[in-house]
């Protein structure tokens, strides 16, 4: 079976993550006791807020096609890539972000949760940028790709901060 994507498509569902995460993040800010951990919350979910504009910019900016479904993968092989990130996606599985950040009875639990969100995003988005033509933004998924793994070293070190002997 072949199968077009929808550059389009891909974008909303990267709207979709962003605007989960963005909600956790603000929830887990509300939960967070200690306040670095609040206050790294709530700029991760500023810096969601800012990839969510960006999605949304580069929707804007497709050109039809795009809407239509550009690229040709024959073998389905693309295709089942993006949907096995999209369905493991902690931010795509889970409805219900202010509880799911309630789960989360440390710090460090907000901490792991997080850095596994955004390992799934770097996963989600890197099978996405394969998808996305160069001239529909693929440039603009490495950035969001980069910053997410900035986003994985800074909660990592955070999380070691909290487990160091005080």
């Amino acid at each position: 079976m072949s199968f077009y994507f929808n550059a389009d498509e891909l974008f909303q569902v990267g709207v979709q993550i962003e605007a989960n995460g963005k909600a956790f993040y603000e929830a887990a800010a509300e939960r967070a006791v200690e306040p670095d951990v609040r206050k790294l919350c709530r700029d991760l979910a500023g810096w969601e807020s800012k990839h969510i504009e960006l999605f949304e910019a580069l929707r804007r900016g497709l050109p039809e096609e795009a809407r239509q479904g550009s690229t040709f993968d024959p073998d389905s092989e693309m295709a089942g890539y993006i949907q096995a990130a999209a369905d493991t996606h902690v931010f795509v599985k889970n409805k219900d972000m202010a509880a799911l950040a309630a789960s989360c009875r440390t710090a460090a639990d907000i901490l792991e949760l997080a850095i596994g969100f955004e390992k799934d995003s770097v996963v989600f988005y890197s099978a996405m940028k394969g998808a996305v033509e160069e001239h529909e933004g693929r440039e603009k998924v490495n950035a969001i790709i980069d910053e997410e793994l900035r986003h994985i070293g800074i909660l990592t070190l955070q999380k070691s901060k909290l487990a160091a002997p005080r």
